[in-house]
């Protein structure tokens, strides 16, 4: 491997967001990510490590080499000079989640209308941003110290924005009592993708194939659902 040693340093954020990622009771790593990029690593013969980073700085670590890789969309990117996006893996859905239920024939501008809405400082929502600078929506920024699922449940916010995985794990592990409905349609989805940097160029073509072959071979669904458990296809999402 030359210069890039037998270590694959993946950057993840240092919050916890099940399913994609959290900490175990050992202290270890679990979830979509790392099983992905165990599966990657153990394919490409090299020694998963995990580098706990900041969202904002997620892209930074891996243009200046401190990071080998990192997973996101292009769409969440600023500028993509000086990274290299794998071929996508999974789609990433987000919807609106509400005490209420969603009218299917409307648009997001009548979901979101004078509602306050809960969603992560330091992530780019591009599909909301409008809808906050107009006033049309009021955005209620959480720290990474705080848990939006908790503000929500507190009616701190009218709705929370959130991808459907994470739905769906908490319909298994938080036991929210009231229902909650989910919008009629995702307002943003996108494809997630390892990304790397340019020292990687040279074996792209490779890293590729093995996420061709984790795809193919049934083990990227195997991830998913045995970090889910739950369908996330019912409408009404947690009873």
């Amino acid at each position: 491997m030359g210069t890039l040693n037998k270590k694959l340093r993946l950057a993840v954020i240092h919050i916890q967001e099940p399913p994609y990622i959290y900490i175990d009771d050992n202290s270890d790593y679990v979830g979509v990510l790392p099983n992905l990029s165990q599966a990657l690593s153990r394919e490409l013969a090299l020694d998963l490590v995990f580098l706990p980073t900041p969202r904002k700085d997620l892209e930074k670590s891996v243009k200046e080499g401190r990071a080998d890789m990192t997973w996101l969309s292009p769409e969440w990117v600023g500028t993509q000079e000086g990274l290299l996006f794998s071929d996508p893996i999974m789609h990433h859905r987000e919807f609106l989640y509400g005490f209420s239920p969603f009218d299917e024939s409307d648009a997001p501008l009548s979901w979101l209308k004078d509602k306050a809405v809960c969603i992560r400082q330091d992530y780019h929502y591009p599909k909301l941003k409008p809808f906050f600078e107009s006033g049309a929506a009021q955005a209620v920024r959480v720290s990474t110290q705080v848990s939006p699922v908790k503000l929500f449940q507190k009616d701190r916010c009218d709705l929370l924005y959130m991808s459907e995985l994470r739905a769906s794990w908490m319909i298994n592990r938080l036991g929210i009592k009231r229902k909650v409905w989910r919008s009629e349609y995702p307002i943003e989805e996108v494809k997630l993708s390892f990304v790397f940097s340019q020292k990687w160029q040279h074996k792209m073509t490779q890293i590729n194939q093995v996420i061709a072959k984790i795809k193919s071979s049934g083990e990227l669904s195997a991830i998913i659902q045995s970090n889910i458990e739950a369908s996330i296809l019912s409408k009404v999402i947690i009873e």
